[in-house]
């Protein structure tokens, strides 16, 4: 028994350290993922998150997150030209992907160094790295890395003057392009057709791709791309003669890029401004660009841009009169070209691209060999493994059932602890529920006591004042004609008052029955402005009904008579002598929608927020002084929503209110 719980104990452990280690994985790779959406807005903190990822990697022996999280750092260190860190995370990274099977890991790191050689001015070697990155993406079909490796080959042989080269690969990455559908595609084609047509010196159809990839660069918050696009745009401009507009672009992109240090786009464009203050003979601002790209350049390696800088200067003092300073600098420049173009390199190239192809055969072939060899190795291997296994599985059978014992009991302790507790609080839930409609019923009652109690009295008051004024022996009606208005408005508001009050204590006592049947909404708004129609020539209110004849919807008819008698009420109320009040109808895909529309007090945010609730809502005066209720808009809610509808309000301070609801058709 002691050795089955060793055994137990031993697996127990094995398995949690397996749970762990993927729990933990998964954790990492969400930092990683992180890290990469900061990497160019925010790049500081994607080398802070990068450098935590790889020590939590190492410590848990995750092998593919520590070799990301070298690629990571060294593709941050690429875009602030610090080439040689970026080649020693690359070197490290390298190391720990062999024997490991991580081909494509490994290609893309040679990727990666290809891009350093390439910036620094290193074809030969650029292109071997490149080659070397290729034939593995294309033996493993990968689409991704192919094409970036298309683009960057074609780029290399476009700047040797290669152009059939270039043209080769530019076409290899365009066919993989249309098989993919993302925006990062679509920045690269649209890069390279404008391009093309620069070279061809269509330069308005250039400018337009260009524009294009400076957008979606745009919305990606990539800020190294924007600035790419943005000097792409002002070489046009240059050709095109427009200097100050060429000028503007330069200046915006280095302004983008310079805070983030990504000096290969900085230098370019420095260069890009230095010489259009060349060209307007601006030799001081000319001097300060092309010196300020020195100093970024050299440290960086970056020999052709160091190049341009050289013979930019002798250009500035050779326009400053002073022959000895610009033979100088055109002797420096002459020094750097020699080393990068000349005819040793174009020849090695040209032998690099026919041992990639060879090489490319060879691989596939050798590929195919050691494929047969392990198919081989594996039939013995599983054959040793079978009868391993076969002597292991009795031994773990029985280990496996007591496991099972143990964790079936705890799983059935942990159910009925999780019944319980979720029992407990679908009660604990039931008990807040009530007690919240509780509250609510209690503030509606509290609402309706303080109608009855406040706004009825306050009517029969003024009928009573009127009535002791008419029967005074003093009385002269033609010196109280307002205080008439006023007593047909108090009586009109019991009415109303008392009306609305009836239903919603027959719908609480018996309960809201819909009795659905086909309603002319037409003949049913006349009715309701016939009853109105008094109210509304007292008020000298132009009152108007603009519904569609043939209009029918399904819904209980009384209810209907109530909504729109209560928003045609409330509209005359809150809407001044002289005004309009109208109800119109509007024909939808599945309903109809009446609108009640006024050009009354209107009301403000805070006033339409808790117009439909019974315990929020508070009764304001019209504009004859009237009395509201609240009571006949929150039935009237209660109402549309059983139709089957909805209602809301637009209104706006002074330029009065529109009541939207809506019920099926018939």
């Amino acid at each position: 028994m002691l050795k089955y719980t060793a055994c137990i104990f031993i697996f127990w452990l094995f398995l949690s350290f397996h749970v762990r280690a993927q729990v933990d994985s998964v954790s990492i790779q969400k930092q990683l993922d992180q890290g990469i959406s900061k990497r160019f807005n925010q790049p500081e903190q994607a080398q802070v998150i990068f450098e935590q990822v790889l020590v939590q990697a190492k410590q848990i022996g995750v092998l593919t997150l520590q070799v990301e999280a070298l690629k990571q750092l060294a593709k941050l260190d690429i875009l602030s030209a610090k080439y040689t860190s970026a080649k020693a995370f690359i070197t490290e990274a390298m190391l720990a992907c062999e024997g490991s099977g991580l081909t494509i890991k490994k290609a893309e790191l040679n990727y990666l160094l290809g891009t350093i050689f390439h910036a620094q001015g290193d074809f030969t070697k650029a292109l071997e790295r490149y080659l070397e990155a290729l034939r593995v993406f294309e033996l493993n079909q990968d689409a991704i890395g192919s094409l970036n490796t298309y683009m960057a080959v074609a780029d290399l042989y476009y700047k040797q003057n290669n152009f059939s080269r270039s043209i080769e690969y530019n076409l290899k990455a365009l066919t993989l392009f249309e098989k993919q559908n993302d925006k990062f595609r679509q920045l690269n084609i649209y890069e390279q057709v404008g391009a093309m047509y620069a070279r061809q010196n269509q330069f308005s159809k250039a400018l337009d791709f260009y524009k294009k990839a400076q957008r979606i660069y745009k919305e990606l918050n990539n800020i190294p791309g924007e600035a790419a696009a943005l000097i792409n745009m002002a070489a046009i401009f240059v050709n095109d003669g427009d200097k100050n507009q060429a000028l503007a672009n330069y200046s915006a992109a280095y302004q983008l890029v310079k805070p983030m240090h990504i000096v290969p786009l900085e230098v370019s464009s420095l260069i890009g401004m230095a010489k259009i203050y060349v060209e307007l003979k601006d030799y001081e601002q000319a001097n300060l660009a092309y010196r300020k790209c020195i100093s970024l350049a050299k440290p960086a390696g970056l020999k052709i841009e160091l190049e341009e800088a050289y013979q930019g200067l002798s250009e500035v003092y050779k326009g400053l009169k002073d022959p000895g300073t610009s033979k100088a600098f055109r002797s420096l420049s002459a020094e750097i070209k020699d080393s990068l173009f000349n005819d040793s390199i174009l020849k090695q190239t040209a032998d690099l691209q026919l041992l990639y192809e060879t090489e490319k055969k060879q691989a596939q072939i050798e590929l195919m060999g050691k494929e047969q060899k392990l198919r081989s190795l594996d039939l013995q291997q599983a054959k040793q493994e079978k009868d391993f296994f076969l002597t292991l599985s009795v031994l773990m059978a029985l280990l496996i059932l007591l496991f099972i014992f143990f964790i079936s009991q705890n799983r059935i302790i942990n159910k009925k602890l999780k019944l319980g507790m979720h029992d407990l609080a679908l009660k604990n839930t039931e008990i807040e529920k009530q007690r919240e409609q509780l509250a609510q019923l209690n503030q509606v009652k509290d609402r309706f006591f303080s109608i009855i109690s406040h706004d009825l009295r306050n009517n029969l008051t003024t009928m009573k004042l009127y009535f002791d004024l008419v029967s005074s022996p003093n009385y002269q009606e033609n010196t109280h004609s307002d205080m008439s208005k006023q007593v047909a408005a108090s009586v009109q508001n019991t009415i109303d008052l008392l009306e609305n009050l009836l239903v919603w204590a027959s719908g609480q006592i018996k309960g809201v029955r819909v009795e659905l049947k086909k309603v002319n909404i037409h003949k049913l708004a006349e009715v309701n402005c016939q009853m109105l129609h008094s109210m509304s020539f007292q008020k000298q209110i132009q009152l108007t009904n603009d519904t569609d004849e043939d209009a029918c919807i399904l819904a209980d008819e009384n209810m209907v008579h109530l909504i729109i008698r209560n928003l045609l009420s409330n509209a005359l109320k809150f809407t001044p002598e002289g005004g309009f009040v109208s109800i119109l109808s509007q024909e939808e895909e599945a309903f109809h929608q009446i609108i009640v529309i006024d050009n009354g007090v209107g009301m403000s945010a805070e006033q339409q927020e808790t117009l439909f609730t019974a315990h929020a809502n508070v009764s304001t005066q019209g504009t004859a002084n009237e009395k509201g209720t609240g009571l006949g808009l929150m039935l009237c809610k209660e109402f549309v929503e059983k139709n089957g509808g909805s209602i809301w309000v637009e209104s706006e301070e002074g330029k009065g209110s529109s009541f939207y609801f809506t019920f099926p058709k018939a």
